[in-house]
């Protein structure tokens, strides 16, 4: 469904969407840049917090599936 828009809708919802829009552009940009700084840095410094784990068939806590 389409309808003309109103000057209301020119004058006033148009300039708030577009102010909006550079509001979320401007949050989200630093949190993309955050986020894959931090995903970095997490590769990085897992290495030195990582266990050595047994394999899968020699854990002693291992269940049998039955079905």
């Amino acid at each position: 469904m389409k309808r003309e828009l109103s000057w209301f809708d020119w004058a006033v919802r148009v300039p708030i969407g577009f102010l909006w829009m550079i509001v979320i552009a401007i949050v989200a940009v630093p949190v993309m840049i955050y986020m894959t700084l931090l995903y970095y840095v997490v590769q990085a410094v897992s290495p030195l917090f990582r266990r050595r784990r047994a394999p899968r068939a020699a854990r002693a806590d291992r269940e049998e599936r039955v079905a």
